[in-house]
């Protein structure tokens, strides 16, 4: 790592300090998921833009209009960096529960915000547990409190996209809310797969119009998912 790079972790760490600690606070005290959402959305969205800016990370978004502001949705994303999570906090308008591994739950104040505002822990070790945890992950919500979640199950090492997991389908079907695929390009140049460097550039989020659930049942499942993934595949091929 270069003392650059350093640098730029050590700020985020402060940063996340700043953020994360008075937001685990907060986020135990509320009683409602939905007021925990809210909160997160606040946290999340102002850390992302702050980090972002101070870092050179440009980020634009095409597809808003897609959506409306006041349903609810399942929103899927691709995953190739560590950098598509701010990117994608900083510029979806929803108060969002991210289903996230258990694994980031044992970092100090990152691991403590997520459980204490509400997001979705998943163990990849047990899939029938987690697909359980997702089916209810929608339970308490309200307005236009959404999910997150990357389908991949893990991060893309190559940038190509990887097989579809069922379990974010399998929740999207049991609440019968519509899913939105969503698409990020340039994170792999800002934050390179299994590397610390971070450097400046552009980034482009895209989101596609959303494909609705309601009145599916398991056998429409196979073609929910390759109409996620055809969507993630048309997107533009850059942030240029």
């Amino acid at each position: 790592m270069t003392f650059s790079s350093a640098l730029k972790w050590f700020f985020l760490g402060l940063l996340l300090l700043v953020f994360g600690l008075p937001g685990a606070i907060v986020g135990m005290m509320l009683p409602r998921k939905t007021l925990k959402g809210k909160l997160f959305l606040w946290v999340s969205r102002n850390y992302s833009r702050i980090a972002l800016f101070v870092l050179g990370i440009k980020v634009a978004c095409r597809g808003l209009e897609n959506v409306d502001i006041r349903e609810s949705y399942v929103f899927m994303s691709n995953h190739v960096s560590h950098a598509d999570s701010p990117v994608l906090a900083s510029v979806i308008p929803y108060p969002l529960h991210w289903v996230f591994k258990k694994e980031l739950s044992r970092i100090p104040v990152l691991g403590w915000l997520l459980i204490a505002t509400g997001q979705i822990m998943v163990d990849r070790s047990d899939p029938e547990k987690s697909r359980n945890v997702l089916e209810e992950a929608l339970s308490g919500l309200s307005g236009n409190n959404s999910v997150m979640i990357y389908p991949e199950g893990t991060r893309s090492r190559d940038g190509r996209l990887q097989a579809l997991k069922k379990g974010g389908f399998w929740m999207a079907l049991h609440a019968g809310k519509p899913i939105v695929p969503v698409r990020v390009s340039g994170t792999r140049d800002v934050v390179a797969a299994d590397t610390l460097r971070i450097s400046p550039g552009n980034v482009l989020v895209e989101v596609f119009p959303p494909i609705p659930t309601a009145g599916k049942g398991v056998q429409d499942l196979p073609g929910l998912m390759d109409r996620v993934r055809e969507a993630m595949l048309s997107g533009t091929p850059g942030p240029g």
